[in-house]
């Protein structure tokens, strides 16, 4: 059986996009040259997915001078056959220019992952290695089930739970407990 050719970034985002019977768009990735469909997302995702950014967006406000911002869901093209949306992310003021792309080059300074039930370890897997390799300082792994964090840094991971406290080397002072982000 002949191998299935990877696509680059370039070739994905020439591809039309692509809509289900409701006329509401189908949303994909391209992870390590493959084309990879993500169903809908629950409430549960959704609603952990605001708390994270809320929470980014608040420190954020409150710490101007750190000249970062929060992103929901914006597609970065990581590498040549890796471009990422990830639920959450946070760049450095100075690599946004909405006027001149569409997307950002290069990965989120961090990123923030919530798990869905159809995710694959080895696409997680593959996205925190691609984040890491190329240019995010940190990653989060958010996992609803277990109401955890793996923060993943350079060659490190560590596991959060409940009211240990997140901190982020990018977010200088920020820190809120885990379970802030399982609040419903």
């Amino acid at each position: 059986m002949p191998a299935t050719a990877l696509l680059t970034s370039e070739q994905y985002l020439a591809l039309p996009e692509e809509f289900d019977q409701n006329g509401n768009r189908i949303k994909d990735e391209l992870i390590a040259g493959e084309v990879v469909k993500m169903a809908p997302p629950s409430q549960l995702h959704n609603l952990i997915k605001v708390n994270i950014i809320e929470a980014l967006i608040a420190y954020a406000r409150a710490n101007r001078q750190i000249c970062v911002k929060p992103l929901a869901e914006m597609a970065f093209i990581v590498t040549e056959h890796d471009t990422l949306v990830p639920d959450a992310s946070v760049v450095t003021r100075n690599r946004l220019n909405p006027r001149e792309s569409k997307y950002i080059a290069g990965a989120p300074d961090l990123a923030v992952e919530v798990v869905s039930p159809t995710d694959t370890a080895s696409h997680l897997k593959s996205k925190v290695d691609a984040y890491l390799q190329n240019g995010s300082k940190t990653v989060w792994v958010v996992y609803p089930d277990s109401r955890s964090v793996m923060v993943y840094s350079g060659d490190a991971a560590r596991e959060l739970k409940a009211d240990q406290q997140i901190e982020d080397p990018l977010l200088p002072g920020f820190s809120t407990p885990v379970s802030t982000f399982f609040e419903l």
